[in-house]
């Protein structure tokens, strides 16, 4: 990619996500400190950045606020009967706050939970027909914010981007599970 091209792909995000810049103080010339070398830094601020993004795309569908909600209609989508504890590990959302998520899911109407018939004690999750329906423009909006918010990248760096931040998941993913149902 040519340095006018990322120039103006960089001032595309910036009009479409313009920040809240401090009035009070010339910022241009912060110090990160040891910030500026740690990918944990930017992992978490892009991450808040995404965030706020990603809600503002997402307002209209009742779903802005919080998170988990986007992984939950979508998992849910793509495995009826997915357990809670499943879902919750692979999200990283604790007990509790799986609890409210779902909650929250099932009184906005977007899914159901049903007792396993395999395992009485066990319950599994399903999407109601609104919840299906969500799910499909829902893949739509995402994947439009998702193109939109990262519009800087190539299609080279974004796939390399992409299997680095799965590598690291992948990793961790399985050594810190979630307490079960």
């Amino acid at each position: 990619m040519s340095a006018s091209d990322l120039a103006r792909r960089r001032a595309e995000a910036r009009r479409r996500n313009p920040g809240k810049t401090p009035k009070t103080i010339a910022y241009q010339h912060i110090d990160f400190d040891v910030l500026d070398s740690l990918v944990g830094f930017y992992v978490r601020t892009v991450n808040l950045l995404v965030s706020q993004d990603l809600d503002a795309h997402t307002e209209s569908l009742s779903l802005a606020g919080g998170t988990g909600k986007i992984s939950t209609i979508l998992m849910v989508d793509s495995n009826p009967g997915l357990r809670p504890s499943v879902l919750a590990h692979f999200i990283r959302k604790d007990r509790s706050a799986m609890t409210k998520l779902l909650w929250q899911m099932e009184h906005a109407g977007f899914l159901e939970q049903r007792i396993s018939p395999a395992e009485r004690r066990a319950r599994e999750l399903y999407l109601t027909r609104k919840g299906r329906e969500l799910a499909k423009r829902l893949r739509q909006v995402i994947k439009e914010q998702d193109d939109d918010f990262f519009v800087m990248l190539s299609k080279e760096e974004r796939s390399i981007l992409i299997r680095l931040l799965r590598k690291v998941y992948e990793t961790y993913i399985d050594t810190k599970p979630v307490a079960g149902d």
